[in-house]
């Protein structure tokens, strides 16, 4: 593609690096006005392996979208390197390589961040980014720590900022539809959702990792970003394979279980109340703290109980997602409904009265997977990444916004929590509260 020689951008790479970095986090930075016919200029932050796919995405609406990456930033030499040499070859020039995010947030020519690092830094990283004046698109779970994601919530919701999540999910139209089609009825009440996902595989595991990196190639002090250094001492896995260490991550939830439940989160349009969840390691015994085999049970506030399984030693049965109705079921990944397994609309003659008759309505009963189901009426698909950029000119809000990253780090957070302590985790969302809970049936309402 041909790339120009822009002023400002020559100007800000001489300069120091200075000035804005030392503030970072002290007060809002105006954004940067640009017309439709600028060239939109994105920073990558951690240019590791899931970056890979965020570039592409990029790439593949680099000309459509008028954006280009100028800078690239890592902590760790090798990998920082790396990153820029991809995008020289890929430019045909050399993009400004920054250390800390700080570095790359006190260039006051980008205007966008791609943030790709390590599961527990993401609400971190981004509430940094948006108190420095930067649009973000940064990858998924939001966090692993409620107050971390609290505070990216607060802070963005305080800002301008667009910011989106690496829940592509949410770019697809199906799910968009089967929220209307739920909202609307025809699914009845809804009380049950399921969501298995199995594989073989040791995860996240990276072989030689303990090995692969010294303290003096990294910063460990950086890339801790709010936990204490007296308690988390160098360990050069738990800085490759953070996924499989807690509190660097918490695995099966954060990793597989956000994309999932966020929709679950989607087209029920609410968000989960309380959480139990079980698991441990069961089969992959190399060390990791995170479990290799969960499950997790969330209850709804409008009376549903979801499910969320993931196991690392059968990869049998997968499921997707399977919502349960009282007219029929459905399955949402292959986008489609049907009345196996429903009755009919439950309606009590005397609502509120233990003695009631129920009677059932099967006029809205959905048609049977023999007879083809029901497939329900969906928006287009966006491209996730392409949807990011439009809002950083329209101002917009993005599919996956902040909301919607802090409703499925809530769900994982609750799941997690409960997991560690051994007890029912409950959520408050009048008072954004986390806490423990004793178990007992849950006030139903609706």
């Amino acid at each position: 593609m041909e790339n120009k020689t822009i002023d400002r951008r020559e100007f800000v790479k001489k300069s120091a690096m200075s000035a804005g970095a030392t503030a970072l986090g002290a007060m809002y930075v105006p954004r940067r006005a640009f017309g439709a016919n600028d060239r939109i200029s994105l920073g990558l932050v951690g240019p590791g392996s899931r970056a890979q796919a965020l570039i592409k995405w990029v790439y593949q609406v680099e000309k459509s979208h008028n954006a280009e990456f100028t800078a690239v930033c890592d902590i760790w030499n090798q990998r920082r390197e790396q990153g820029a040499s991809k995008f020289q070859e890929h430019y045909n020039r050399e993009v400004r390589k920054c250390r800390t995010l700080a570095e790359i947030c006190a260039l006051k020519d980008v205007d966008g961040l791609v943030i790709a690092t390590a599961d527990f830094q993401h609400a971190y990283h981004l509430t940094q980014a948006v108190k420095a004046g930067k649009d973000v698109y940064v990858e998924k779970p939001l966090g692993c720590d409620f107050d971390q994601i609290k505070t990216a919530l607060k802070t963005v919701k305080e800002s301008d900022r667009v910011v989106q999540l690496g829940t592509q999910s949410r770019s697809e139209g199906k799910y968009y539809g089967a929220r209307d089609f739920i909202k609307s009825g025809w699914l009845g009440k809804v009380s049950f959702v399921e969501i298995y996902e199995p594989i073989f595989q040791e995860r996240w595991r990276i072989p030689g990792s303990e090995d692969s990196l010294k303290e003096a190639d990294t910063d460990w002090k950086e890339f801790l970003c709010y936990l204490d250094p007296k308690k988390h001492k160098w360990n050069p896995r738990h800085y490759r394979e953070f996924r499989i260490f807690w509190p660097f991550s918490s695995g099966c939830f954060c990793q597989w279980m956000s994309h999932r439940i966020d929709l679950v989160n989607l087209v029920l349009g609410e968000l989960p109340r309380y959480a139990v969840a079980a698991g441990g390691v069961y089969i992959w015994k190399d060390g990791r703290t995170n479990p290799d085999t969960a499950q997790a049970l969330l209850e709804y506030p409008s009376g549903t109980l979801a499910t969320y399984h993931m196991r690392m030693g059968n990869s049998a049965e997968k499921r997707g997602i399977t919502l349960y109705g009282t007219n029929g079921t459905m399955d949402l990944d292959e986008g489609i409904a049907y009345g196996d397994g429903g009755g009919g609309e439950v309606v009590a003659e005397h609502p509120g009265d233990p003695n009631t008759k129920f009677v059932i309505d099967p006029k809205r009963l959905l048609k049977t997977k023999k007879d083809g189901g029901v497939k329900w009426e969906s928006p287009p698909d966006q491209h996730h990444m392409g949807n990011f950029l439009e809002c950083m000119r329209s101002r917009k809000k993005p599919v996956a916004d902040i909301d919607a990253g802090y409703g499925h780090a809530l769900a994982t957070i609750l799941s997690n929590m409960s997991y560690r302590n051994g007890v029912r985790m409950e959520y408050d969302a009048a008072r954004l509260e986390m806490k423990k809970s004793p178990v007992s049936p849950m006030p139903v309402t609706g």
